[in-house]
């Protein structure tokens, strides 16, 4: 039996309050609808579709290495796709009722494996545009502060694993209703957060690689995209500071419901 669009949201946990950073505005709204129809008329199970985001997201870093601004711009709309079925797999998964700890470890591990190509390939694309190996120590250093980045959460999570006390789990919650002035400090967070993330990273790359190809760059910055790369080595490591201070501090993750 074909279900709803709300019995899709409600059984894949989905809130659409709780979008807000990044793409993510977006993506749990088109999320739910492919998961629909996923359940609706294949017979695809999540662990198929978790290894199909991995190999968009493996095809989009590839893309992301190139100098061509139209390979890059595809590998940015691979990443998105990557990025969908990312969210799609684990719909797929609670709705059917097949969540697994094997299933939500190798969903995570994707993310782990594309994630920081995506930034070292870009690097690499870099150094074939100015032939200097201080752009791979800067593509590293960015890469390395999306690791700290991704390590400052799942730290958190492994020094809680097996806590009685604290709640580890993403829990299925309503809206909160909260000020003006707090919805204005946590949306002013959230861009803050949008600013400095690996989607941010990208689309800048993406523009930056079209830019290269329509105008000279003064070699005093090498290329738009070494820019993007450059102002991201100091970003990223920053970031990731930041968020583990926070989380220390807090003594939890921060969710976008309780900014929102």
């Amino acid at each position: 039996m074909e279900l709803t669009l709300e019995e899709v949201k409600v059984g894949a946990k989905r809130e659409d309050f709780r979008a807000g950073v990044q793409m993510r505005m977006l993506m749990p709204r088109m999320s739910v609808r492919v998961t629909r129809f996923v359940l609706a008329y294949t017979r695809l199970t999540p662990n198929q579709i978790t290894i199909l985001s991995l190999m968009v997201g493996l095809g989009s870093a590839a893309a992301f290495a190139s100098t061509s601004p139209l390979v890059v711009l595809f590998g940015l709309l691979a990443f998105h796709v990557h990025v969908l079925l990312d969210y799609v797999d684990g719909e797929v998964a609670r709705c059917r009722g097949e969540t697994s700890v094997a299933g939500a470890y190798l969903d995570l591990i994707t993310d782990r494996i594309t994630f920081p190509l995506l930034v070292f390939c870009s690097g690499l694309a870099v150094y074939q545009q100015l032939g200097s190996a201080d752009v791979l120590i800067v593509g590293f250093i960015a890469t390395f502060g999306l690791l700290l980045d991704k390590a400052a959460v799942d730290c958190w999570y492994r020094a809680n694993s097996g806590s009685k006390e604290t709640e580890v789990e993403d829990r299925y919650v309503a809206a909160p209703t909260v000020s003006g002035w707090r919805r204005l400090r946590g949306k002013l967070s959230l861009l803050a957060v949008m600013t400095r993330g690996l989607t941010a990273f990208l689309t800048y790359t993406a523009i930056a690689a079209v830019l290269d190809s329509l105008w000279h760059v003064p070699a005093a910055i090498g290329s738009f995209r070494a820019l993007v790369l450059g102002v991201f080595a100091v970003l990223m490591p920053l970031g990731a500071i930041i968020r583990f201070i926070y989380v220390y501090r807090r003594g939890s993750i921060p969710r976008r419901q309780q900014l929102l």
